[in-house]
């Protein structure tokens, strides 16, 4: 990132010790421009992910938030905040000598806004191997939580400013 020190990116950080480099925000996400594309790339953006998690397994995720972003019938607004756990007991371990956390579980969490209402959803999920297929209909629904579940579970509010009630 051009507004951080050199010295937060060294060269070990850009192997992530085997880890894929999975993009918090998708750089599907950012394709009306190149230079907003290109931003997606930054090492502030990626987090160490395993190969079978980060395709299919978080990607159909990010598919499912994308189709709802564009869905003008579902939301006027769609805020999403995306993210691996990183807090002491939440990640598996180090890697980029020790620097970066590889988070033992990622999130999601959507706030809609249509015609004036909120409501709001979230995903949590474990960081492991689901294997090659993507997610069926039925374990992207046992991924879902209440945005008040992520925030007790991550210690994290979301939405800090709107009352707990519209969450």
């Amino acid at each position: 990132d051009p507004q951080l020190p050199a010295a937060c990116a060294l060269e070990s950080d850009v192997s992530f010790n085997g880890y894929q480099h999975g993009h918090l925000c998708a750089s599907a996400d950012r394709l009306y421009s190149r230079t907003a594309n290109d931003n997606t790339f930054y090492m502030t953006n990626l987090s160490p992910q395993t190969g079978n998690f980060n395709v299919p397994y978080w990607s159909e995720f990010e598919a499912l938030v994308q189709r709802l972003g564009r869905d003008a019938s579902f939301a006027d607004t769609l805020y999403v905040v995306k993210g691996g756990t990183i807090a002491e007991g939440q990640y598996t371990r180090r890697v980029a000598s020790g620097r970066i956390v590889v988070p033992r579980y990622y999130y999601m969490a959507l706030l809609k806004v249509k015609n004036g209402s909120y409501s709001s959803m979230a995903f949590l999920m474990e960081h492991k191997d689901y294997g090659t297929g993507k997610p069926s209909a039925a374990e992207v629904k046992s991924r879902a939580c209440t945005v008040n579940h992520l925030e007790a579970f991550t210690g994290i509010d979301f939405f800090h400013n709107l009352p707990d009630t519209m969450e």
